[in-house]
């Protein structure tokens, strides 16, 4: 039993679980042969469990691959950082699927323009249109816990974001945005 349980937990962790119900693979489900979008400079796991007619191979991957063309196993996958697409085959039947490869999605930037405090505090900044902002504060640089504020409004106009919320207790206070 305990094997069955090993075998089921590494057959979860896996990205990517592999079977060919037929002439064709079918991936977490999908199938046949359906398109991967991977982002560069991540490992990815395939649990491959196919017929030994037909191993699963990555093409094109070289030394980023480890235990590649295989029909059962697990295969390992360090997609590399520059902009290549890959395929996988059944290394004896050829039919198979591509890989497509993607940058990893860049963080948005926001930049504070102006701050003004009264009775309450408005920010206004720059950034891409259509992000959540979430104003956060904390009185000590050395705390590394951030409190939110209370947002009243958040609207995009001309460019501009102009974030209204209520004023942060403390006298010294340290003030950020986090964008989503």
């Amino acid at each position: 039993m305990g094997c069955f349980l090993c075998a089921a937990l590494a057959s979860r962790a896996a990205d990517f679980n592999v079977i060919s119900p037929g002439s064709f693979y079918s991936i977490n489900g999908q199938s046949p042969n359906p398109t991967l979008t991977l982002v560069r400079g991540q490992t990815y796991t395939f649990a491959v469990n196919s017929s030994a007619v037909h191993p699963f191979q990555i093409k094109g991957a070289g030394t980023n691959v480890s235990n590649n063309n295989t029909s059962s196993g697990t295969i390992k996958f360090s997609v590399p950082t520059n902009e290549v697409n890959y395929s996988y085959i059944c290394s004896i039947h050829l039919f198979g699927g591509k890989i497509l490869t993607v940058p990893p999605s860049q963080p948005p930037t926001i930049r504070i323009l102006k701050l003004s405090v009264s009775t309450n505090l408005v920010l206004t900044s720059i950034g891409t249109n259509n992000l959540t902002l979430f104003p956060e504060f904390k009185t000590n640089l050395s705390d590394s816990a951030w409190a939110s504020l209370t947002v009243e409004t958040n609207q995009f106009a001309n460019g501009t974001n102009d974030t209204v919320c209520g004023l942060p207790a403390g006298t010294n206070v340290f003030i950020r945005l986090r964008a989503q």
